[in-house]
């Protein structure tokens, strides 16, 4: 059976804090990678974390950019309906309870009772808007309240309609940034006036409905954004759009799983990156342009970190969705030619934020899979001068360029050095990849040359990658269970593994593959012990592995995603399919505490959507999954670059049965499947066991 759109609860994972993470979600409803979603607001007085599911409070539906909240948010605006006159300006003062429990919270719909006003309200969305309909049930005249802390301005189009704009400055780069908004009404306006900074507009009736849009051009352009269909003829179309996504995955036996935690994670798998791009009177693509302060021409896309993404949801939407990840790649590619370097983490521009570029892991990835013929050559330019130039202000491209093609490392000197140096010379890896397809040999040699720049870093001695200084010596006082300084959000037990694209030249460093299992098995037997001295406290990261108990093996963080699956690699094969079933089983939970950890931009959502699937993409930029333990007896899944179906089976998929006897490929035995080889296939069979075949491996 297909995803029942209905059946997903978008509160899965919002039950958070700043100190511990489930998930760390908003439970959005929008359009897949719209440009704006819809969340009830249940706190103005907790920053980022400003929605909590238990939480009876109804302050209002507040349009969101936020991906995150340790990114925040950006143009957001709430809005909320009540039937009295406030005159006091603090939010506390109208906002209302509602039942949580008797709210719907679908992608596609959002409906809230409030009990103070008597108000239902519903919101069905648009990617560039939504249309909302509100009732009073006591027969009484609606008002609506806008807040916002950008600086706002609205005003009366004509008798039906508003006009709007949130003017503030982006994060980091201070950029101006103004987000216009057009709304609607069936019902003439009687007044509007304000409430110190926010905007009231009143009306006679008790039954309103109002369409809004958005836009990051123009007061015009808004306009033009605007639903032109009712309420239900756009939750119709909204539905529609996001079955075209879901339905690409059929499960046809699910047997005795529970298929609750798959459709939540197939509806955050097409939340990011957001659109960020519009289209004209004429149906041309126009965004804007930060850098030049000006409209260009072309698409654009925001909300998205590749240190977060390109590990799974980026590479599954590349199998799933090919179409719309070229159009990613055409909006990343714009960000180059608009800034002379690729992006590393938008929202809604450049925020400079977390090691690497490893927007190289996804292009490389795209073109090893065909995805971007049209784009490689482009691609390779990009990837070059991004490597290549650095950026004064340290917001762009790589940190330390001149110190890591000198050295041969990333020096200690810098802030996570360790995680750079590693992510360096696996992105270098991805730029020979391109350079090789595209016969540029020469580029080939010296990038790939480059790719064992990781070697540079190992300590043969502690077993582990660890910081070096100028002169070549590593820093003293060593301390393997320690986060931060020179590691990001992991220790040194989890980032040594860090090295994608080369595990066998990693094994050999390490001393060969049976040292290499023993290191693998060491970090699972661990205690989940952490260090707080690279950041001087606790972060929620640690506290997070400590509660989970699986060890060293930090599967709610992206340093650990690819673990599981080095056993693949090891004297214990056996092992990825007993760790990936009992992850999957133990770390996810169908509820408000449903995620590990941050459900960053999708990546978690992906990582048990590929971990159902039986399939692992180890290393992005090879075209090649590594095998797992598929979830469900019977799943199809359909591949639109070869305009078919795969059928994936599961046998003696019993509850207790942890370990993979053998998997086919059109009945041939494989241990690893190439994505061409994928994509030209009928089904994958995977044969369980309760114990392990007596040659402790996988076939």
């Amino acid at each position: 059976m297909k995803t029942i759109l209905e059946s997903i609860d978008t509160r899965y994972g919002t039950d958070n804090s700043h100190s511990f993470s489930h998930g760390n979600t908003l439970p959005y409803t929008g359009a897949p990678f719209g440009m704006n979603y819809f969340v009830p607001q249940t706190s103005h007085t907790d920053g980022a974390w400003f929605f909590q599911p238990d939480s009876p409070v109804f302050q209002g539906i507040r349009l969101t950019h936020q991906p995150s909240p340790w990114i925040g948010d950006f143009s957001w605006l709430l809005l909320t309906p009540v039937t009295e006159e406030i005159s006091n300006p603090d939010i506390f003062h109208r906002q209302s309870s509602y039942r949580p429990n008797e709210s719907i919270f679908q992608p596609h719909y959002l409906k809230i009772h409030s009990n103070r006003y008597q108000i239902c309200t519903e919101l069905t969305p648009t990617t560039y808007g939504a249309c909302l309909r509100m009732t009073s049930q006591r027969s009484q005249a609606i008002r609506l309240i806008f807040h916002s802390m950008a600086n706002c301005h609205f005003r009366k189009l004509d008798s039906h309609t508003i006009i709007g704009s949130l003017s503030e400055e982006t994060c980091l780069t201070k950029l101006p940034l103004t987000m216009h908004i057009c709304l609607r009404f069936n019902h003439p306006i009687q007044s509007h006036h304000f409430l110190e900074e926010d905007f009231v507009i009143n009306f006679e009736q008790s039954q309103l409905q109002f369409s809004l849009a958005t836009s990051f051009i123009s007061e015009e352009q808004a306009i033009d954004n605007l639903p032109r269909e009712d309420f239900d003829s756009i939750k119709e179309q909204t539905k529609l759009a996001w079955e075209s996504y879901l339905h690409r995955f059929d499960v046809v036996h699910q047997g005795g799983a529970d298929r609750r935690m798959f459709n939540h994670s197939l509806y955050r798998l097409f939340l990011f990156p957001q659109t960020f791009y519009e289209l004209d009177a004429q149906g041309q693509e126009i965004h804007w342009d930060f850098t030049h302060q000006t409209i260009k021409r072309g698409k654009l896309f925001t909300n998205i970190g590749f240190w977060d993404g390109f590990r799974t949801n980026l590479p599954l939407l590349a199998l799933i969705a090919p179409d719309v990840y070229h159009d990613f790649l055409e909006g990343f590619l714009n960000v180059y030619k608009e800034t002379g370097y690729l992006p590393k983490w938008l929202s809604p521009d450049e925020r400079g934020m977390m090691p690497g570029t490893l927007i190289d892991s996804v292009i490389a990835d795209a073109a090893s899979k065909h995805l971007i013929p049209d784009l490689e050559e482009d691609f390779l330019q990009a990837m070059l001068d991004t490597a290549e130039k650095e950026d004064s202000l340290g917001r762009h491209g790589r940190q330390g360029t001149s110190d890591y093609q000198t050295l041969g490392y990333l020096p200690s000197s810098y802030h996570e050095s360790v995680s750079h140096t590693l992510d360096y010379s696996y992105s270098d890896f991805c730029i020979a990849s391109l350079a090789s397809k595209l016969q540029q040999e020469q580029i080939a040699a010296q990038y790939l040359q480059q790719a064992l720049h990781y070697q540079n870093l190992f300590d043969p001695e502690t077993g582990y990658m660890r910081a070096k200084n100028q002169q070549g010596q590593f820093r003293d006082q060593f301390a393997p269970y320690s986060w931060g300084q020179d590691y990001a959000e992991c220790s040194a037990i989890q980032n040594t593994l860090s090295v994608f694209h080369d595990i066998e030249g990693l094994k050999d460093l390490m001393g060969g593959q049976t040292a290499f299992t023993d290191y693998l098995t060491k970090l699972c037997q661990d205690q989940p012990f952490f260090d707080v001295t690279g950041y001087g406290y606790e972060i929620h990261e640690m506290s997070e592995m400590a509660n989970a108990h699986f060890g060293q093996l930090a599967i709610s963080n992206q340093p650990s995603f690819h673990i599981p699956y080095l056993f693949r690699y090891s004297d214990k094969p056996e092992y990825t399919s007993l760790l990936i079933k009992t992850l999957r089983e133990q770390a996810f939970h169908p509820n408000w505490q449903a995620f590990p950890g941050d459900e960053d931009n999708g990546s978690l959502s992906a990582w048990y959507i590929w971990s159902a699937l039986g399939l692992y993409p180890t290393c992005p930029g090879k075209p090649f999954y590594d095998l797992g333990i598929p979830l469900f007896d019977h799943l199809r899944i359909y591949l639109p670059q070869a305009h078919k179906w795969l059928d994936i089976y599961s046998h003696n998929n019993q509850p207790h049965f942890h370990f993979i006897q053998a998997t086919h490929l059109d009945g041939e035995v494989i241990s690893t499947v190439s994505h061409e080889e994928l994509l030209a296939a009928q089904r994958l069979d995977f044969y369980l066991s309760w114990l392990p075949t007596l040659s402790s491996t996988q076939e």
